[in-house]
């Protein structure tokens, strides 16, 4: 009785004193020590492949899960349930108009001042009211913004990417998106790192003015290359990260495509990109279909999609 009663009383001093692990509570980093990665998609729209969030995730989860012992991903869409997003190391979301930047903004805020990384994709990033637009701005260091911003369909050639740990392994390379561009960054670039540039064709800048399609400024930046991809350090902590393309699914098949988002997902999570960028295997047009988990439709092109994903990595 009198030991165990000293045992007790040692450990009583010891937990005050912070040296014995106590159980951990329902917000804390689970027991295997991996940055939980939380993907939240809305509904596909625009046809067979067209802004397919869900089936895009669920590839990219899978692909870190097998590549990157350091994080544990789950996709959820945003009609389930989304407690995991509590104990999220990093949420990336996917969402037609920036519906869940809007939707989850309030939920999302204490978790950005907590440090959580943020990142959206496509039209994710185009959020459409002011306190959106510029809570993205604040937590992504980017966002598009209507009369501002410009949303063209166009070929890309990134040349070369800085020295950060989400340009490992990537390799020059066109691809062919509807990448937004002419974004609303934060004041002066600070904390932003632009990860893919590339110089639109000035057919792009010349589209008459409106919401989405030009405005003066965008037409005076002719020759200047444009940020479609980047990542972002707050002030406060935390990391964001913005990607303007994935219009169309079959994309993914383009290796440094994929790759720069699977090296900016894990750098927003806090984990260790590795040395040559986060390995995947190239999926074949049939895996990115099985992830669609749809019919092909009747007017699907599908050999000359094939031909496509075949003349991506030259």
């Amino acid at each position: 009785m009198v030991r165990q009663t000293m045992t007790l009383m040692i450990a009583f001093v010891l937990i005050g004193l912070g040296t014995i692990a106590l159980p951990r509570s329902a917000d804390a980093a689970p027991a295997d020590g991996k940055k939980q990665i939380v993907f939240v998609h809305g509904k596909a729209s625009h046809g067979y492949g067209g802004h397919a969030y869900g089936p895009a995730f669920r590839m990219l989860a899978r692909m870190l899960n097998e590549s990157v012992p350091a994080v544990n991903a789950v996709v959820i869409q945003d009609d389930q349930d989304l407690a995991a997003m509590e104990t999220a190391d990093a949420i990336v979301l996917g969402s037609d108009g920036g519906r869940l930047v809007k939707s989850l903004g309030d939920r999302l805020e204490p978790l950005m001042d907590k440090g959580v990384g943020l990142a959206c994709i496509h039209y994710t990033v185009d959020p459409t009211d002011p306190k959106a637009v510029k809570r993205l701005i604040d937590w992504i260091g980017g966002s598009y913004e209507r009369h501002w911003s410009v949303n063209p369909h166009w070929e890309a050639e990134f040349k070369s990417f800085p020295d950060h740990p989400a340009s490992r392994g990537l390799k020059p390379f066109k691809s062919h998106d509807e990448w937004y561009y002419h974004m609303r960054f934060a004041e002066d670039m600070k904390g932003v790192t632009p990860i893919l540039s590339a110089v639109p064709p000035e057919a792009t800048r010349q589209r008459p003015d409106g919401p989405h399609s030009g405005n003066p400024t965008v037409r005076a930046r002719s020759g200047m290359a444009e940020v479609v991809g980047w990542v972002y350090e707050r002030p406060g902590g935390g990391r964001g990260f913005g990607f303007t393309g994935m219009h169309t699914h079959w994309n993914w098949a383009q290796d440094s495509f994929r790759k720069s988002v699977l090296n900016a997902i894990v750098w927003i999570a806090g984990a260790d990109v590795p040395a040559e960028g986060v390995p995947s295997k190239t999926p074949t047009l049939e895996e990115l279909e099985a992830d669609l988990g749809m019919p092909r439709p009747g007017n699907f092109n599908a050999e000359a999609v094939r031909a496509q994903i075949e003349g991506m990595n030259p």
